[in-house]
């Protein structure tokens, strides 16, 4: 393996905005602004040229002193660095740019030998950004910039990788918490419990370890039209459901607290459910109440269901796979929320039934399931609002459906089980669906009356 000769440098983010007012000199980013306050004009200056540019540690004092600054203000300078962190980018040129992307950013190279290991971290990545391909973690919070001259070593760095090979890249690189000396990552057990994708996940549905958009930017409002909060509903025979009264359901309910001490997953039936019971979970769980907008601050279709959804937006949709129900024909549905009606799809027989099996499998094999719903998403409609938690409130309005279902279930003498898992890909295929437009992200089973 070789690389190019590198060049430690610095400079600061290219979206850093240095200013300076009544003697405080601030230097702002996405994600903060750090404030400093005495330093000599000459030093301000400097630092007012380094937005989006690299110099040698070193040059920095030769050229603050050919600008007429003085010893103890290249001493300055150099102080004044080291509390950069937050906005303060290293490079080794021309292999690499660490790059802070949160408040908590901290540089610290690390006291490395030359016959030291260093790998790299179990949770880094690689992926295109527009500049270009960027090396990330969920564990650091910096963003490494990649040239071609150090692919080499990325990829050599799948295996433990000796200093002296490379000791400014391989040290800038643990600095920024990318890779790790020695087995530092295997021997931590906060570490060693997660997979790749979910501390990604978490890490980047949350703010505060990322400089990416997030919350409600909607950023697409002027290149797509948001979907329409209701699902244009398939072709296909329908079924008419039935639709409770809610005043005499609240009256012979079991009290809140009974449901919910006695809520439990069940997994064994003592007969199926009728369509008049499914008929009334789905109206009671699921269904359309009310549509309204577009609003001020609101520019899209929301509607009102049993369930709480972010922003109303009301991504969801249900299908329904029928094994046995009473009144009801065996195969596969889809839910019309505001018609309350099942809709039959031209589902093969095979997928239905593989449908099934991967439900009971997802039981350990207890289950022999009479009816399971499905639970999927139209992701545009959420992420055409969200950037960065649109998976992630799916999966908190998924989670409160399921408990709303298990609740309505539970007070209705049915037996509700959500599953933890389920095939994206086969209910795609079996509900005739674009799996990256509307997949499936929840299962849930509902038998009659409990066994027990």
């Amino acid at each position: 393996m070789s690389t190019p000769t590198p060049t430690p440098m610095v400079g600061l983010r290219e979206d850093a905005v240095v200013a300076s007012e009544d003697g405080v000199l601030t230097i702002t980013c996405p994600f903060g602004t750090v404030a400093l306050r005495g330093l000599p004009p000459a030093v301000e200056a400097l630092l007012g040229e380094l937005p989006g540019t690299l110099a040698e540690r070193d040059d920095l004092a030769e050229r603050l002193l050919a600008a007429g600054g003085t010893s103890h203000d290249a001493a300055l300078l150099y102080l004044t660095l080291s509390r950069l962190h937050p906005v303060l980018v290293h490079a080794v040129e021309p292999l690499l740019r660490v790059v802070p992307i949160a408040r908590g950013a901290r540089f610290q190279p690390p006291d490395l030998s030359p016959g030291d290991t260093v790998r790299l971290s179990k949770f880094a990545f690689v992926r295109r950004s527009e500049q270009g391909l960027v090396l990330e973690s969920a564990l650091s919070l910096h963003r490494v910039t990649l040239t071609e001259d150090a692919m080499p070593l990325l990829a050599a760095l799948g295996r433990p990788v000796m200093v002296k090979e490379a000791p400014e890249a391989l040290t800038h690189l643990v600095a920024a918490g990318l890779a790790f000396a020695g087995d530092d990552e295997e021997r931590d057990p906060a570490l060693r419990s997660w997979d790749f994708h979910d501390l990604l996940f978490h890490s980047r549905s949350r703010s505060g370890r990322h400089d990416q958009p997030f919350g409600a930017t909607f950023r697409f409002l002027d290149d797509l039209p948001p979907e329409p909060v209701i699902k244009p509903v398939p072709e296909g025979a329908a079924v008419e459901l039935y639709r409770p009264c809610l005043e005499e359901a609240a009256a012979a309910d079991p009290p809140l607290t009974t449901v919910l001490e006695t809520r439990r997953s069940v997994r064994r039936y003592a007969g199926p459910p009728t369509i008049r019971q499914l008929g009334e979970l789905l109206y009671r769980a699921a269904r359309v109440r009310r549509m309204y907008g577009p609003a001020p601050g609101m520019p899209y279709e929301a509607s009102s269901r049993p369930y709480p959804g972010g922003g109303a937006v009301h991504e969801l949709e249900l299908y329904l796979t029928v094994a046995r129900c009473e009144g009801l024909d065996g195969g596969v549905y889809y839910y019309d929320p505001l018609g309350h009606r099942l809709v039959t799809l031209p589902a093969r027989p095979e997928d239905a039934q593989a449908m099934l099996t991967t439900a009971s499998l997802a039981t350990g094999g207890i289950a022999d399931p009479d009816v399971l719903i499905t639970v999927t998403s139209r992701f545009r409609r959420m992420s055409w609002k969200y950037s960065g938690v649109a998976y992630a409130a799916t999966l908190k309005t998924t989670g409160v459906l399921y408990q709303t279902l298990y609740l309505v279930a539970t007070a209705m003498g049915l037996s509700p089980c959500g599953l933890g898992s389920g095939d994206s890909d086969l209910a795609a295929r079996t509900f005739g669906l674009d799996w990256a437009a509307e997949s499936s992200v929840g299962d849930f089973l509902i038998g009659g009356p409990p066994a027990e």
